[in-house]
């Protein structure tokens, strides 16, 4: 796979542009630019490609202006792990619900709130159920009211079809009858 990018002036070539022979192809491998030590700090990252191949490259990382330069430095994020001592929780007032008995038991309103709320459930689904039962059965009436109907067309049919033969073997009888 290559295209006329991979190609040096002279066509395919085996050295690089540095003079080094390249193990990729024509064309020299990308590196990082030599500087003082730790003066950028580098680090590794493992690239994953769709068809399925992983390399680990090695990269530079980027420091923002104005960010501490020295030590670890903490994502600015949320950290679920610990939680932040600096902040003081602030005071709230306690809520109470004065219908609402202690021990997180309903009242009587809201139990008889509830035990309504459970009857209309209770007879909407029984009325739900008595038409889907009458509905099935108007589908069945109207199925066996079908398959008669088909039934009396092909009993029709079939009278038809003997009532047709016995005159065809009766045309036949009169002529030969009247041939002899």
């Amino acid at each position: 796979m290559s295209d006329e990018n991979d190609k040096t002036k002279e066509g395919q070539g085996t050295q690089a542009p540095t003079g080094t022979p390249s193990t990729t192809g024509p064309r020299a491998p990308l590196s990082l630019k030599p500087r003082a030590v730790g003066s950028v700090p580098t680090g590794t990252v493992r690239q994953s490609f769709s068809h399925g191949r992983t390399k680990t490259v090695a990269v530079e990382i980027k420091r923002r202006p104005g960010a501490p330069a020295a030590g670890h430095q903490r994502p600015a994020g949320f950290d679920v792990a610990r939680p932040r001592t600096d902040a003081v929780p602030q005071p709230t007032a306690p809520r109470t619900a004065p219908s609402q008995p202690a021990g997180g038991r309903l009242s009587n309103e809201e139990q008889e709130a509830r035990r309504r709320a459970i009857e209309l459930a209770t007879q909407a689904q029984a009325e739900r159920a008595a038409a889907q039962a009458a509905e099935q059965a108007r589908r069945d009436a109207a199925a066996r009211e079908q398959a008669e109907a088909a039934e009396r067309t092909a009993s029709a049919a079939q009278a038809a079809a003997i009532s047709l033969k016995r005159l065809i073997y009766s045309c036949l009888c009169l002529a030969f009858l009247g041939k002899s």
